[in-house]
């Protein structure tokens, strides 16, 4: 059976109580300049958070790939290249 073996990293979870917290803000506030500065806050911490997500897949992708390309190169199954 597989367990993920790497430790609930603090930063994913610190992230997204401080999305929440100023979400709540938002919802909160009267339309105006703090409503859209807040807005603005909000969405940038967004885009933090989807662009950190991006980069953990895109790693685990990277690996992958090295791993089957190692496989394909050391089997013999990369002769397409060299034709």
């Amino acid at each position: 059976m597989y367990t993920q073996s790497k430790p609930h990293v603090a930063f994913h979870d610190t992230l997204q109580a401080g999305v929440g917290q100023l979400v709540e803000r938002v919802v909160a506030a009267e339309p105006g300049a703090e409503r859209s500065r807040l807005l603005r806050w909000a969405l940038l911490a967004l885009a933090v958070f989807a662009a950190w997500r991006i980069a953990r897949g895109l790693r685990k992708g990277f690996w992958a790939m090295f791993g089957i390309a190692m496989a394909l190169w050391w089997s013999g199954g990369a002769w397409f290249l060299f034709r």
